[in-house]
């Protein structure tokens, strides 16, 4: 299944299922090393969390394009 990392509390990883939105959660323990908040990712159904690289670069370059529209919008 697809997910987005949204968060780390506690120890505990929240990802975000898509396209459900569902919310799952793990032990931090249970991640790569190299994860971090708001990476696209793949679970398996074993557990096994493999980061999708391109996805999360894309996504990364869309919301900074996003971003610096709305900054022009806004005169800034």
């Amino acid at each position: 299944m697809e997910a987005v990392l949204d968060r780390i509390e506690d120890g505990i990883a929240v990802f975000i299922i898509k396209p459900t939105e569902e919310e799952i959660e793990m032990p931090q323990s249970k991640l790569p090393a190299h994860l971090k908040e708001g990476d696209l990712v793949s679970i398996s159904s074993d557990g096994t969390i493999t980061k999708n690289e391109v996805a999360t670069d894309d996504a990364k370059a869309r919301i900074a394009a996003k971003l610096e529209r709305l900054r022009k919008q806004n005169g800034r």
